[in-house]
């Protein structure tokens, strides 16, 4: 099978000097060097972009991050210093205060909570009663079953506390 055309290039190209060959094969390496760069070039600025945008979301997330620390810190250090030593004494004042019973609830071996039963109580009177064992003397709720009652407002709340 013959290819006139590339016939013709052959004697064409035989026909050129060498300086001249010299040239064209610089500039074919040349174009050659182009492509790949342009091929090469091309992914690793949108690479480039890509990690830009990366960092700048991680910055976020590190800044979000460290206010949510400082505001951990903050709200440990506003935390109310303990009355007593036992927390016993704090839960059975307030919640005498807030005039509520309770009933010491099953002991739990794996942990240091108290854990006591209201068996009746008014759902904001419990909330009024936490939040100042919270603020009053640092003791916090780990666990907590409540239970909606048959009156309106009222519930059963089993619950464990720590400092």
């Amino acid at each position: 099978m013959r290819l006139p055309a590339l016939e013709s290039l052959a004697r064409a190209w035989d026909a050129q000097s060498a300086p001249r060959r010299a040239t064209w094969i610089a500039i074919a390496v040349l174009a050659v060097v182009v492509v790949t760069v342009a091929f090469v070039a091309v992914p690793l600025s949108e690479a480039n972009a890509r990690a830009r945008d990366d960092v700048a979301r991680r910055r976020l997330v590190l800044d979000v991050a460290k206010a949510r620390v400082a505001e951990g810190a903050t709200l440990a250090r506003a935390s109310a210093p303990p009355r007593s030593q036992d927390p016993r004494a704090a839960i059975e004042r307030v919640l005498a205060q807030q005039g509520l019973s309770y009933a010491p609830g099953s002991a739990s071996g794996t942990d240091a909570a108290v854990r006591i039963v209201i068996a009746d109580a008014r759902f904001d009177a419990l909330v009024r009663a936490l939040d100042a064992l919270a603020r009053e003397d640092g003791v916090r709720v780990t666990e907590a079953t409540i239970t909606a009652r048959v009156d309106p407002g009222t519930v059963r709340a089993e619950l464990a506390l720590t400092r």
